[in-house]
């Protein structure tokens, strides 16, 4: 029997569908694949190079396909597949996830997951309140709970300062886009600057310690915090029985230009089972699995077909059908080979600037720089 190590990040949604997965793969086509997890946080951070030399399988996001491209260490999917096996994912793809790892015109992975920035309310003790559509509502609902001692929260660890902060600037007219001459407008990147400072001082006080999951875990386990306006959706937390409270999603504010997230597979350059690595790539993102196995067991599909059936919406509290124009208009990052270490440098200057109360002009002047140098070192 083929044995393939693979490589995912640690939570129910990034594991458990995997292991389902490919214990009825090994089943079916006698290929065996071991799956290993790494933090939510080295799921961003960590050397794609390094991680590729070691396993056949790697759970990725599209932001370090230009890193791909530059040191080859993963291997093109056009190399390995059909072009109709990867037109028909191409057209079954969960609003831009498909085309996200698609860089240098090379396939550098499959969408097996699809996320986004999304909203997310406890039901329970939303009572007469209305979900915010727009950022006034946002902080009218925020105002009203107050009166009630109940409160909105966000994510705004450094990661997602970041992803923040690129979803406003996207909202705002000011897209980070590569080639851009400047990071953002002044404009803009002062206007969001302040909303993030807005949104400190009027949110939960420990949102800036959180990411998603522990600012669900705490939505689910106590009872103080009722709506979040901007935080990765995990349907995990939708689902019956996941935890004490169940969530609800909803499409964040304004809807349109918020940060693609998700997770793709690629195959490493070193694996020697290269085709087999590719073959079970495709299996795992066809629909027939994301819709079946992979969504049933925690899962968050990156094939559009299990975000409108009914039965993976029954399962997750309607999450896909609730969000699912938020993950249609998502905006994609930046993908050069430079990107993913600016990236992590821009999340903890976000976060420090929040943290310490700096001025935001100077955050603003030292934001551009650093882009511009992570650009120039990198064409």
């Amino acid at each position: 029997m083929i044995i393939l190590k693979g490589i995912t990040w640690d939570h129910p949604r990034g594991y458990d569908p995997l292991v389902a997965a490919s214990k009825l793969y090994a089943e079916q086509f006698g290929v065996k694949v071991e799956w290993q997890k790494r933090s939510l946080s080295d799921f961003g951070d960590q050397s794609l190079t390094a991680m590729a030399t070691e396993n056949d399988l790697l759970i990725i996001e599209h932001p370090h396909t230009g890193v791909a491209s530059e040191t080859n260490c993963l291997v093109p999917l056009e190399d390995l597949l059909t072009y109709e096996q990867l037109q028909q994912l191409e057209q079954q793809s969960a609003g831009p996830s498909f085309l996200s790892y698609y860089y240098q015109q090379k396939q550098w992975a499959l969408p097996v997951d699809a996320a986004m920035q999304c909203a997310a309310s406890r039901p329970d003790l939303m009572g007469e309140h209305k979900i915010p559509a727009t950022w006034e509502e946002v902080f009218e609902l925020c105002e009203a709970l107050k009166t009630q001692d109940l409160q909105v929260g966000i994510a705004f660890c450094a990661t997602d300062c970041l992803c923040t902060f690129l979803s406003l600037t996207a909202q705002f007219g000011s897209s980070v886009r590569e080639n851009n001459h400047l990071l953002v407008t002044r404009e803009v990147g002062l206007q969001v600057l302040q909303l993030m400072r807005t949104m400190r001082d009027n949110f939960h006080p420990n949102s800036l310690n959180w990411n998603p999951i522990q600012l669900y875990d705490h939505m689910t386990a106590e009872n103080d915090i009722v709506y979040s306006p901007l935080a990765f959706g995990y349907t995990n937390y939708s689902r019956e029985g996941f935890r004490k409270n169940k969530l609800c999603y909803h499409n964040a504010p304004w809807t349109k230009n918020i940060i693609l997230g998700g997770a793709g597979i690629a195959v490493s350059a070193s694996s020697s089972h290269a085709k087999e690595a590719a073959e079970y790539a495709v299996w795992l993102c066809s629909a027939v699995i994301q819709n079946g196995v992979y969504v049933k067991e925690q899962g968050q599909p990156g094939n559009i077909v299990s975000w409108k059936d009914d039965a993976a919406n029954a399962l997750t509290n309607d999450f896909f059908l609730n969000t699912i124009d938020t993950l249609t208009y998502a905006y994609v990052r930046p993908r050069y080979s430079g990107w993913p270490a600016f990236q992590q440098w821009l999340g903890e200057a976000l976060h420090q600037y929040l943290k310490e109360d700096l001025n935001p002009e100077t955050v603003l002047n030292q934001l551009q720089q650093a882009y511009a140098a992570s650009y120039e070192n990198h064409l």
